[in-house]
């Protein structure tokens, strides 16, 4: 191991104790956002449990289920469960899991139980092996680090994003301390310390602040206001105190972090790959290569976020398409369909800016230091 690669290594050791350190103080500060009625004699928990028994299964009356609970106070207990037919879109059988919504008075301590849904860890745990068994079959070694670069950015997501936000910081500001802590410690994991990885991170750092830029101006153009779609609308009912805006311009920003990590990557790499047995090659040839090979990515990036964010809207999509008289013109005018194309335009506008930085920097740093 070279000087700088152990110095590098180092750093990074020294950043993920420090990653560590915050989420272990952040983590039992109590949040500040409060819901709308904090007075209500009323709560609820989530659990879930396995069907016994079908009484009564109905999409136009309310069903009966007699269900074993495997989590929550009641585990292990037979609980009697109803669902109410304006949320019967699933047909049950016995030995489903299900995931139960559990109401609480709290002045009477009754409870009421009522299926919501399939329970949906298992199979989501199941799904997680096969996708790395087969993951690191084919990749070997870059198959079980970029497996554990996913766990670190879901981790993160929930400890560093989510905590912050609880716990009151900006959303905007919470969002761009998971991305820079993220970008830091998973690309380096995957493709080692070296100039390749040094160039992507700086130009997706760069990526970053110009992509937050866009997002404020973008959400100004295209008149989103604070609230474009039911789920902003509902968090800003039940929590009254918590800054939309920042939400939405968070939502907005987060939408094209992916794109520009996979951009920067895919061309520091072909850049780095192309030149290595070449050492005499000057900035403007290794810069050539580096356009060209973003050129190539762009196409097949945006259609690439563009079918992402039509896929979350699809239900919205034909339900709008099947009703009658629906223009062009209302569907653009439509507050989720508004957002989920500022989004694509976001996250394409950042890509095409950000394929020279990350040419200029991965010429510079082959041309300026060969030896390193």
């Amino acid at each position: 191991m070279t000087k700088s690669k152990k110095i590098l290594t180092s750093l990074y050791a020294f950043f993920s104790i420090a990653v560590l350190i915050f989420i272990v103080l952040i983590y039992n500060k109590p949040s500040i956002i409060t819901p709308y009625n904090t007075g209500s004699d009323y709560s609820h928990q989530f659990i879930h449990g396995e069907i016994e028994t079908i009484v009564n299964q109905s999409t136009e009356e309310i069903s009966q289920f007699t269900v074993t609970a495997n989590s929550g106070p009641e585990k292990g207990e037979l609980l009697n469960i109803t669902l109410n037919p304006l949320n019967n879109y699933n047909t049950y059988k016995v030995g489903d899991e299900v995931f139960i919504y559990k109401g609480i008075n709290n002045t009477t301590n009754e409870m009421n139980y009522e299926i919501t849904d399939y329970y949906h860890q298992n199979g989501l745990l199941y799904i997680f092996i096969i996708f790395a068994a087969i993951t690191v079959i084919i990749a070997r070694k870059k198959g079980l680090t970029s497996i554990l670069s996913v766990i670190i950015s879901l981790a993160l997501f929930y400890f560093i994003f989510l905590k912050m936000i609880i716990i009151g910081l900006s959303p905007v500001l919470a969002c761009l301390i998971f991305v820079l802590v993220v970008t830091l410690l998973t690309i380096p994991l995957i493709h080692g310390f070296n100039k390749k990885s040094l160039s992507a991170i700086i130009a997706i750092l760069i990526g970053y602040i110009i992509s937050i830029f866009i997002a404020f101006l973008f959400r100004d153009i295209s008149q989103l206001g604070n609230t474009p779609g039911e789920e902003f609308r509902m968090l800003g009912i039940m929590y009254p105190n918590i800054s939309l805006s920042d939400i939405l311009i968070a939502s907005l920003f987060m939408g094209a972090i992916g794109a520009l990590i996979d951009t920067a990557i895919s061309i520091a790499s072909a850049v780095f790959e192309a030149i290595k047995d070449h050492t005499n090659q000057t900035f403007k040839k290794v810069y050539k290569i580096g356009m060209e090979v973003g050129k190539d990515i762009l196409g097949s990036m945006i259609n690439t976020l563009l079918f992402a964010y039509l896929a979350s809207a699809l239900p919205f999509l034909i339900l709008i398409s099947l009703s009658r008289g629906s223009t062009l013109s209302e569907l653009l005018n439509m507050d989720f369909i508004a957002l989920e194309l500022t989004r694509t335009f976001i996250g394409a506008i950042s890509l095409v800016i950000l394929i020279p930085i990350v040419a200029s920097i991965s010429a510079y740093l082959l041309t300026k230091f060969k030896k390193a």
